[in-house]
């Protein structure tokens, strides 16, 4: 019989001779194979003993490298993520056109949008949803209820609520669209002053602008406040659209900057307005917002009135991958027309103001003191001006 110390020697002969014969092996299966990271993933697959997703691994490794980035506009975007992702740029969805919130436990209908399918059949504000198609939400957080109401265009959903006072059930079936929340608001105030808020830019942003507009100047609006406080941005053709509306024709809108450092202007296509017009920024404005604001003050075709923007001056493109997935990269970065960098930084204002419920305030008094009627003095004809303006045109 093997003495007991000569058993473990022998052992330990044995095991660190397969051990070693394996790591040489597995040395020997090391080759060149284009970079670090196929590097990796190679001997990762060979050799790794746990479970293993491939699909896992390389999205992990894709993260990994665009957050080695540093920039936090880039990002890699998962098949299962692309088509909400979809619809929050495009800033759509899929469903019936219902707007609820959580009080108390209970998914309360605050809204509806104007001309979905909801709308239309005359779904009640301050309705309790009950159940879709047959099941309870109660329960459910808000998310997993959307889940329920989206779904494929043309499909249908059947809802039931409680209604508001009556407490009494009814039923909906709804067929599910495309919904597109409108992105303007408009009024007319007083003194002849027209009233535009512009929530972002998804690309159909610049028809209702134009149409809220029209719809003002034929009111009698004889100038206009643009208010893009917290306004998001969205796509730049969309800014560059608008932008066209104020502007007259060639004139510069933005400079973008490539990789190459080369500096391509985009111009305005026209008609332009004559109008006077003031624009309310806060910390908000973003994006596209600012490449419209900064447009129009560069071109003094408008007075900034509020706090400084937030300086999202980044061009993303997106790149469709092969998994189904897709990559959101940083390609170039925007400046105003005169070449201020807008990244990081942000648009100053012409006048400052910093108490949001002053900033409206503040730019009706600078807008009718500029469309204010002239007033005669002996043979004179003057008009009257107020503070703020030459403060913003010095």
């Amino acid at each position: 019989m093997m003495p007991k110390v000569r058993r473990w020697v022998f052992f330990l002969a044995i095991f660190f001779t397969v051990f070693l014969g394996d790591l040489a092996a597995a040395q020997a299966a090391v080759v060149p194979v284009g970079s670090l990271v196929d590097e990796v993933r190679t001997l990762t697959e060979k050799y790794y003993a746990g479970p293993l997703s491939r699909a896992a691994l390389e999205a992990e490794a894709v993260q990994g490298l665009v957050e080695s980035l540093g920039d936090p506009y880039s990002e890699y975007i998962a098949p299962e993520d692309l088509p909400d992702f979809a619809s929050s740029l495009n800033d759509e969805y899929t469903g019936v056109g219902i707007i609820f919130q959580d009080l108390e436990g209970r998914a309360v209908i605050s809204k509806t949008v104007p001309g979905s399918p909801a709308a239309r059949l005359g779904v009640a504000p301050g309705s309790v949803l009950v159940a879709v198609d047959g099941r309870p939400v109660k329960g459910l957080s808000l998310e997993e209820i959307g889940r329920l109401l989206s779904g494929k265009p043309g499909t249908y959903v059947y809802l039931t609520v409680t209604l508001p006072g009556s407490g009494s059930r009814r039923s909906y079936y709804l067929r599910r669209e495309v919904i597109r929340p409108p992105v303007v608001s408009s009024r007319l105030l007083a003194g002849s002053v027209g009233y535009l808020y512009l929530r972002s830019f998804p690309y159909w942003a610049p028809g209702e602008v134009e149409t809220a507009l029209a719809e003002l100047e034929a009111r009698g609006a004889r100038g206009i406040i643009l208010d893009l406080r917290g306004n998001p941005g969205g796509y730049l053709d969309a800014a560059l659209e608008i932008a066209s509306l104020f502007l007259l024709p060639d004139k510069p809108v933005v400079q973008v900057v490539g990789r190459d450092k080369k500096v391509t202007v985009l111009r305005s296509r026209g008609p332009g307005r004559d109008l006077p017009l003031v624009v309310l920024v806060d910390r908000g404005t973003a994006s596209a917002a600012e490449i419209l604001a900064g447009a129009l003050q560069a071109n003094h075709a408008a007075i900034l009135v509020g706090t400084r923007t937030y300086g999202k001056g980044a061009l993303q493109t997106i790149f469709p991958l092969s998994n189904g997935g897709a990559l959101k990269l940083t390609t170039a970065y925007y400046r105003t027309p005169a070449g201020e960098a807008i990244d990081g930084v942000g648009l100053i204002p012409d006048i400052e103001v910093t108490e949001g419920r002053k900033q409206l305030d503040r730019a009706l008094n600078v807008l009718r003191a500029q469309i204010a009627p002239p007033l005669v003095v002996g043979n004179l004809a003057c008009r009257l001006f107020t503070l703020p303006f030459f403060q913003a045109t010095r």
